[in-house]
């Protein structure tokens, strides 16, 4: 099962590389972040780069999380498993981490890429790819021209907004 690990914004992959030399593999099969594609529009080209997209949260995949909270205790940076109460966890439920392997499409980087995209001439998106096909109902805001949609999802007990980067299918991978 997955669990989510608060900790300090911007201390992601210091806490993963953390996690991995002191809890025993055993206990916590796989420490990873959630990034996604984005594309940054510069001097009329595209420049394609990865974001967090959960800031502030790391990712473990375990079947023991009571020890895995044992073992996280000796880690010395702010880390903060969810749940209740100390010894109360509450794993990513099976939907949630359906809908964000889904996002994922198998990434082995744990990266959202990019969804491929055409859009009519007003503008609005009538095809798209993975990962974005799948929740097009979803998009509640688009920026086509900065090359991003967002979708409402219910996600970790409450309504968020998730920003998934996108491309022009029409127009050639020219990114600089």
């Amino acid at each position: 099962m997955w669990y989510a690990i608060q900790t300090m914004t911007g201390d992601e992959e210091e806490i993963i590389d953390t996690i991995r030399k002191v809890v025993s593999p055993e206990v916590c099969e796989d420490c990873f972040l959630l990034k996604r594609e984005a594309v940054w529009r510069i001097q009329g080209g595209c420049k394609i780069h990865t974001e967090r997209l959960f800031p502030g949260y790391v990712f473990v995949s375990t079947e023991c999380p009571e020890e895995f909270y044992r073992q996280l205790k000796m880690v010395p940076q702010f880390t903060r498993i969810l749940g209740k109460e100390e010894r109360e966890f509450y794993p990513v439920s099976a939907e949630e981490e359906t809908f964000l392997k889904e996002l994922l499409n198998g990434d082995e980087e744990y990266t959202v890429r990019l969804s491929p995209v055409e859009v009519d001439v007003q503008g609005n998106i009538v095809a798209c790819g993975k990962p974005l096909e799948r929740y097009l109902d979803c998009v509640v805001k688009k920026r086509i021209r900065l090359r991003y949609v967002v979708i409402r999802v219910w996600l970790f007990g409450r309504e968020r907004d998730i920003l998934l980067g996108i491309w022009l299918e029409e127009e050639p991978f020219s990114f600089k």
